[in-house]
């Protein structure tokens, strides 16, 4: 029994869920489709509707227009039949149906039919029409054929509301409420008079009938086709939607696919100029170390020939032989250093390891120093060296000092080596500085032999002399103006300009921004300043140099100069000394790097300490060819930092200035 009562259950809930299901349908298919939101949508919606069916009206006005005309012909056999059948009544409706047919046919092939608010406000109101004059035809004519022969055209009527005209739901649905409100109110009008209703009795029943049927019919119809078309036109959305999509998609993979063609043409050309750049860089630093290796050569050939003969003349007693070739020997190092100095500040400046500091100064306090330090070497050349500076006053400039100092001093110096002496006023070289509005302008020119026009860019190129064939050394390296422009490069906003012609001088412009007028003076010494030579005699200085040859000659030049020498090679010897110091050091000089990856970091850490005296620390001179990387390291630690190789004149200027305040002996307790 309950395994009987738990199938019924299931039964019964299996038919609830039909009949719900059922019910859902009915409502979904008698139920109009809502509008769609937002209004864009639904405007979109209306606008292809109208469109896609606008053709299918048309034939449908064409063939009801053509329908409607042979009723006439109907109606003139009723009245053959029956004389009494009152035709002009049935025409003149006949006329109204006609006529509202036809201009509801003439609207429809004009371009506004395919708004589809125009069309169905047209075709209600042409149905409408239509079916009251049918209805009034079926009043006219007499009762005993009016269901049979007239009331039928209702029947087409509503065929064509439901199937021909393709229209929206709501609009079909409150056409036919209307259409039976009308039938119906007929019918009540005329139930009290003698023809006792529209139609007989069991005649309107029967036709009412089958006109609910065709309604109901006709309407769900109508509602299906109008979703239909409205999940036609979603799908339609979402297509268009998604061929957009594909198209911008598309068209962007198509640029992006032109972009890295762009970009992969672009990325080959730069491949190419970087390897034309890296070959030409190749081959102008081949040109570069092999100018650079011969005017190297020339003076190690001459003083590897002077110290030989030097030798030979002190074995035969040659004493003042001897003396003039060390002169000899002494010039072709000084050769040998100037050249090896320019070559190493040309690659420090264009391999990017000098950086400016630009600052406030007098830039006409720059230049009559270097006048000052040109003065004798143009004197030696019977060159006159003017200056046009204002009276009163300077001219502030902001760059870095000393760069400027080199560029103005190598523009000079070009000029004094290249005199012409052939002029009625002599050979001159004028240096001046003009105040221009937010810039000033320094200005070196002389009259000298000139530069041709063609040769205007060889002039930068290094060791390029265009009228010095035989390399007179007295005339440069060629590596002047190579400096001049390095330098210019790495200034900012600094510009050179020059001009020039055969015979006619050289005039070197260099455009440098304006400074600030308050007084403030560059706290560095100028350029070729040097103190007054110093009696070294008494100092003590501890020098540390991995290089046998570098430590051997320097201690021998310092022993020369009277001062006291321990030398070290390296961190052992260096701790050696500092356990057996007796005395306070005057200065400690050293190289920067050392064997086996030690700086002199770590030997100053193991030396300084032990060289102390109350709060007064023995000053530190460093001597390397890294100076930048020294300076550094050695920030705080070094009092100076000089880079290799240097003039024996710096070197006792750099003692004499670090030890000067040292030359008392401090005992180690």
């Amino acid at each position: 029994m309950p395994a009987v009562h738990r199938r019924a259950g299931v039964r019964t809930r299996r038919l609830r869920l039909r009949c719900a299901g059922a019910l859902r349908n009915i409502r979904e298919t008698f139920t109009p489709p809502a509008p769609f939101h937002p209004a864009a949508l639904e405007e979109r919606f209306l606008l292809d509707y109208g469109h896609r069916y606008a053709p299918y009206r048309r034939a449908a006005s064409v063939l009801a227009f053509l329908l409607l005309s042979a009723f006439v012909v109907w109606d003139y056999a009723h009245y053959v039949g029956d004389p009494a059948f009152p035709l002009l009544q049935v025409l003149l409706c006949r006329a109204v149906i006609l006529a509202v047919t036809g201009y509801t046919l003439v609207r429809s092939l004009q371009p506004s039919f395919c708004d589809d608010r125009q069309a169905h406000a047209l075709m209600v109101a042409a149905i409408c029409m239509t079916a009251a004059c049918e209805l009034a035809m079926v009043v006219i004519v007499p009762a005993a054929i009016a269901f049979q022969d007239y009331f039928m055209s209702l029947y087409v009527v509503m065929i064509y509301l439901y199937g021909f005209l393709h229209m929206r739901a709501r609009p079909v649905l409150y056409t036919t409420i209307a259409i039976f409100a009308a039938i119906l109110g007929t019918h009540a009008i005329l139930l009290p008079g003698p023809r006792h209703g529209l139609l007989p009795s069991s005649e309107f029943g029967y036709a009412m009938m089958f006109l609910v049927h065709l309604a109901v019919i006709g309407v769900g119809i109508c509602i299906k086709f109008e979703r239909h078309a409205r999940r036609h036109f979603l799908q339609k959305c979402e297509l268009e939607q998604a061929n957009e999509e594909s198209h911008r998609k598309n068209a962007q993979l198509a640029q992006e696919k032109e972009e890295n063609h762009i970009k992969a043409q672009a990325l080959i050309r730069l491949k190419d100029e970087q390897r034309t750049q890296a070959l030409r860089a190749s081959q102008e630093n081949a040109r570069f170390l092999a100018s650079a290796s011969h005017d190297l050569r020339q003076p190690i050939f001459g003083l590897g020939l002077a110290l030989e003969a030097m030798q030979r003349a002190l074995e035969n007693g040659e004493t003042d032989e001897a003396r003039r070739l060390a002169r000899l020997s002494t010039r072709s190092v000084r050769a040998m250093a100037t050249t090896f100095n320019a070559v190493l500040d040309l690659s420090r400046l264009e391999s990017g390891f000098v950086a400016p500091e630009p600052r406030h100064f007098d830039v006409c306090e720059l230049i009559r120093e270097i006048a000052a330090d040109l003065a004798s070497f143009a004197q030696s050349r019977g060159v006159t060296l003017r200056l046009r500076l204002p009276c009163a006053g300077g001219i502030f400039v902001y760059s870095d000092r000393q760069m400027l100092s080199r560029i103005v001093r190598n523009l000079a110096s070009n000029g004094i080596k290249y005199a012409r002496h052939g002029s009625p006023r002599g050979a001159i070289v004028l240096i001046g500085a003009v105040k221009l509005p937010m810039r000033v302008r320094l200005d070196v020119v002389d009259n000298g032999i000139g530069i041709p026009a063609q040769q205007w860019q060889r002039v930068f190129e290094p060791f390029v002399q265009l009228n010095n064939p035989e390399r007179d050394r007295d005339k440069g390296l060629g590596l002047g103006l190579s400096i001049v422009n390095a330098m210019i490069a790495l200034l900012p906003e600094h510009r050179l300009e020059f001009k020039s012609g055969m015979g006619r001088g050289t005039r070197f412009s260099l455009d440098v921004p304006s400074g600030c007028v308050d007084g403030r003076k560059d706290p560095f010494p100028a350029a070729g300043e040097s103190p007054p030579a110093a009696d070294l005699h008494g100092l003590y200085v501890i020098v540390i140099e991995d290089d046998p040859l570098v430590r051997m000659a320097m201690e021998a030049l310092l022993n020369q100069w009277g001062v006291l020498v321990d030398a070290a090679a390296g961190m052992a010897q260096v701790a050696d000394l500092a356990a057996d110091l007796e005395r306070m050091p005057d200065l400690i000089v050293t190289d920067y790097q050392f064997a086996n990856g030690v700086t002199a970091v770590e030997v100053l850490d193991m030396l300084l300490p032990h060289c102390r005296s109350g709060a007064r620390r023995t000053p530190v001179l460093a001597v390397s060819g890294e100076p930048e990387t020294a300076r550094a390291a050695l920030a705080g630690v070094a009092a100076e930092v000089l880079p290799k190789p240097l003039q024996p004149e710096q070197l006792r200027a750099a003692i004499a200035r670090l030890a000067g305040e040292r030359r008392h002996v401090n005992c180690v307790e």
